[in-house]
Formats: C-alpha cells, sequence, structure tokens
C-alpha cells in the first residue's frame, strides 16, 4: 500500500505547527500562477461558501474561516504555510514547476494533518495524475479551470457532498423575467449563442407556445414547427432521432426547439422527464420562460430545479416588486445551483426609471450583470437575426461576461490592450464625428 505524503502522520509536521501563527485558519486557500485563475477561484470560493451554508440550513460553520486565492506558486505557498496554520483545502499550482514531486514533497511537510490538497496544472499526463493520487493529493485539476467542475470537486474534497454530477449530462439554464418585455428572449438568444460559439452542443427552448419570437432573433431559416408539443405529447417513444426530427439546427452547434400557434396544458413530470431526455443529448440547455406562464407547474419547476436562474429585471417599480416576489418564491439553493441577477436598462435615464442602487437597496443584494441602454443595436439585431455578442459595444460586452459566468471561464480580453484600446476608438469615432 502506498504511504502517502500528504496527511501523513502527526509527528511528521509537530515541529512546524507549534511554532504557526495562531490566526484564524483559512478554510479554502489556493495559490495560482495567473492573475485569471486567481480571480475565478475567488468568485468559485465565494460562491461555495454559499452553497455551503445553504446545505447546512443557512447556517455557516463554527470554523468556517477564510477563503481567498492569492497568486503565488509552490514555493509561496510552503513559505506561507510555514508561518500561517493549513486550510482545511488547499488548491496549488504546479505550472512553473520544473521538480513537481520533489515540491509536493516539500510541501507536505509544512501542511498540517487533514489539509485536504488539490492540484491544478496545463499537464495532460497520465502517469503524472496517477503519481500525484499515490502522494495523497485528492485531485489534479487540468486548465483551463471550469467554475462548475471546481465547485463539484470542492464538495467532494469537504466529504459532506458526494459526487452527484450525472456523466453525459447537460447544464440547465432557465431565464425568467420579472415581466414581460424586459429582455428574456434577446438574452436566450444570445447566451444560447456564446455556448454554441464556445464549442458546447447547445439546445435553446422557447416554452411560450403561443408566440415568442425566438425563432426571428436567432434568424431561423424555416418555420420553427411543433417540436416542443411532439416531445411532450410523445414521451414514451422519444429516441434521439425524434429529438433531432423536432429541433430546429441554426448552426452547427445551435439547436432550437419550439412551437407556434399551439395549445398545450402539460403537468410537471412531462417537463421534467423531457429535460433529463434532452440533458443527454445536449452540454447547454437554454429554456426561455415567458413571463405570463411562470405559475404554470411545468414551467415554474422548470426554473427552480435549473443549475443556473437567471433573473431578469427591469428599472420599474412593477418590476422590481415581481422580482422580490420571485427571488422569495426560489427560495434557498440547492448544491451548486446559482441565482444570477441581471438589470436590463431599457429605457436608459428616463425620470420614471429606478436608479439601481435603490432597486438593490430594496432587493438587499446586488445585480451580478446590468445590460446597458442601446435600444438602437439591440432592435437592429433583433430585426436582422444577429448575435450582439461583441467587445465593441458595451450590451455585447455585457453579454459575454454574462455567457463567461455561467461558462465558468474568465474574461482575459478584458484585461488586454485590445479591450482597453476599443472603447478609445470608439470615442475617437464620435470626436472626429462632431468636429
Amino acid at each position: 500500500m502506498t504511504t502517502s505524503v500528504i496527511n501523513a502522520p502527526k509527528s511528521l509536521t509537530l515541529q512546524n505547527s507549534q511554532h504557526k501563527s495562531q490566526q484564524q485558519a483559512a478554510s479554502l486557500l489556493a495559490f495560482v500562477t495567473d492573475k485569471s485563475n486567481e480571480l475565478l477561484l475567488n468568485k468559485v470560493f465565494s460562491n461555495f461558501s454559499t452553497s455551503m451554508q445553504s446545505l447546512n440550513s443557512g447556517t455557516p460553520e463554527s470554523d468556517g474561516g477564510i477563503t481567498k486565492a492569492i497568486n503565488g506558486n509552490i514555493d509561496y505557498a510552503i513559505n506561507y504555510l510555514r508561518d500561517n496554520q493549513s486550510p482545511k483545502i488547499l488548491i496549488v499550482d504546479i505550472d512553473e514547476e520544473e521538480q513537481v514531486i520533489s515540491s509536493i514533497n516539500a510541501l507536505a511537510h509544512v501542511c498540517e494533518p487533514g489539509t485536504r490538497v488539490l492540484v491544478i496544472g496545463s499537464s495532460d499526463n497520465v502517469d503524472l495524475y496517477r503519481e500525484l493520487k499515490n502522494m495523497g493529493i485528492d485531485d489534479y485539476l487540468c486548465k483551463p479551470l471550469n467554475q462548475s467542475l471546481l465547485l463539484h470537486v470542492l464538495g467532494r474534497a469537504t466529504g459532506k457532498v458526494h459526487q452527484t454530477a450525472r456523466v453525459g449530462s447537460g447544464k440547465s439554464i432557465a431565464i425568467a423575467g420579472c415581466s414581460g418585455g424586459v429582455g428574456v428572449s434577446t438574452i436566450a438568444a444570445n447566451l444560447a449563442r456564446a455556448f454554441a460559439n464556445h464549442g458546447s452542443k447547445t439546445l435553446v427552448t422557447d416554452l411560450n407556445c403561443y408566440g415568442g419570437d425566438i425563432d426571428l432573433l436567432l434568424n431561423a431559416s424555416t418555420h420553427a414547427g411543433v417540436g416542443l408539443v411532439t416531445l411532450l405529447n410523445e414521451q414514451k417513444s422519444i429516441d434521439k432521432l425524434l429529438i433531432e426530427r423536432s429541433c430546429l439546427q441554426i448552426a452547427p452547434r445551435l439547436y432550437l426547439l419550439k412551437s407556434l400557434g399551439q395549445k398545450y396544458h402539460f403537468d410537471s413530470q412531462n417537463y421534467q422527464k423531457l429535460a433529463q431526455v434532452l440533458a443527454e443529448e445536449f452540454n447547454y440547455l437554454v429554456w426561455d420562460l415567458p413571463a405570463h406562464l411562470l405559475n404554470e407547474p411545468g414551467i415554474a419547476d422548470t426554473l427552480f430545479n435549473a443549475d443556473v436562474q437567471v433573473i431578469v429585471c427591469s428599472p420599474t417599480l412593477a418590476s422590481l416588486r415581481q422580482c422580490k416576489a420571485l427571488l422569495t418564491q426560489l427560495g434557498q439553493q440547492r448544491y451548486a445551483q446559482r441565482t444570477l441577477l441581471v438589470l436590463n436598462l431599457l429605457h436608459g435615464n428616463s425620470e420614471h426609471s429606478l436608479s439601481q442602487t435603490m432597486l438593490e437597496q430594496h432587493l438587499e443584494r446586488s445585480f451580478d450583470h446590468v445590460l446597458p441602454y442601446a435600444p438602437k443595436k439591440v432592435l437592429k439585431a433583433a430585426e436582422l437575426g444577429e448575435s450582439l455578442l461583441s467587445e465593441v459595444h458595451g450590451v455585447g460586452r455585457s453579454l459575454l461576461a454574462l455567457s463567461n459566468d455561467i461558462l465558468g471561464v474568465s474574461q482575459q480580453a478584458n484585461n488586454s490592450l485590445l479591450a482597453r484600446f476599443i472603447p478609445l476608438r470608439s470615442w475617437y469615432k464620435k470626436a472626429r464625428g462632431k468636429a
């Protein structure tokens, strides 16, 4: 049996731990070699802490401690842990290490017993993975890091959450508005495009069978048909071929499921069974939920059961009231479930609009993303069925930020010289036009 150097007997680390600082120990601590992953891990730590509180009936653990990601390599981590208490879970980056095994051995001598260690790096070498596992490392994650995977790995490392992810299971993204006309379909169409552009097989489903214009927003070349109602009706005989015939292909990895002008009534089980079947065929399921049908059991359950719930609010009193009610109905999140609150500034700085600060005070939480006022660009894209995803204008950057948040990837382009140059170029063009 292989002896683990991580979680070694107390005698191995006792002499080191006696001299360490007695300040509050960290519960989650990461040392990474690049800024983008530092930002990503800090966001994941925040979401994980919230999920753990929800899992523990809303009360944080008495020994919750500090959670943070630090820019630094293994040597930095070793020097830090010589003078500070070890965290419950430690993440180290091995990208800059020439002698990985030696560095992990050195790390083991400053780690206190009971620390769970996760390693991240760019190499996908199977032999390295096995060697690290034999040394007592909990897990090795290959870059680029994914937010959802990190949450599950942290859950397993705590020992409180067992592995529940299904192999080949798609991620469900439900988008709902706090009132009609707040831009749900626009956001759904562009998120679906972003996921497909990222390389994920994506299905966007419009649950409004009486209308809805997401097929126009996606510039569907043929009629949307009756695919959604067909799949809800024929659940006993659903197979891959029926799904392909019912879904309309928009792009190489983007599909649409919709029915137009169909009267229907299905119980919630029909929607749940359909979602399970579709999750086996697609990486991402984007649900466009009509606000006026959120009281329907099946549609409401689609929102409640989604992995990511995107709630779209406009700066009006009616939308604010509905948003508060909807957040109350959603209640506590299950493990790894996220609720993203999006403010869509539909009317600009109108005298009848509420300010973002006022909205956040009444909601008692901040908006995760804000879509700026851009009526001309949004209307033109809707009329032509074009994508709004672009770094050139504000609404495009906001939609890309939202999609990257859900995908769990960092926006490195935002910190690049090109991203900083684009707003300056736009300003210069406007200045020249006025001159």
